[in-house]
């Protein structure tokens, strides 16, 4: 009886011990392979919209899920909306279309990876709203416009 006693107690502690050893490999290596994103001048990470100029708001993808997320790229579904500003932007009518989402071109800024180009192509092969194409991309940059 007491031997078994000892045995728990022992397991208990390398039980214990193995979990905090593994939480603290698991959070060190989460935050320094953390990838993030430019999003209008701030350092993001999965945002759940991107806007393609920063000062007006105009073209935007919205309502993101991300499905992959890594280093190297990330892809998800989105709402690509552009408001052509017919009369003007305040009374334009917003035109949306399904998108498959992908951010690539990594950079490293202040030791962290941010991925820095995104790419929208429309998840029914039809043209963009108010496009001549199903695919749009751009730079998302670094520092706020307008």
């Amino acid at each position: 009886m007491r031997d078994s006693r000892g045995l728990c107690a022992v397991l208990s502690l390398s039980s214990v011990a193995a979990i905090t050893f593994g939480s603290f490999t698991y959070l060190h290596r989460a935050v320094a392979e953390q990838v993030y994103v430019y999003n209008c001048g701030l350092v993001d990470y999965k945002p759940v919209s991107l806007t393609k100029y920063c000062a007006d708001e105009g073209v935007a993808v919205g309502d993101i899920q991300w499905d992959t997320w890594g280093a190297k790229e990330a892809t998800g579904v989105g709402k690509y909306a552009i408001n052509p500003c017919v009369p003007n932007c305040v009374y334009g009518t917003w035109k949306n279309a399904d998108v498959k989402v992908r951010l690539t071109k990594s950079v490293e800024s202040k030791g962290k990876k941010i991925l820095t180009q995104i790419a929208v192509t429309t998840t029914d092969g039809k043209n963009l709203p108010l496009g001549k194409s199903p695919s749009d991309h751009w730079e998302l940059v670094s520092t706020p416009l307008g």
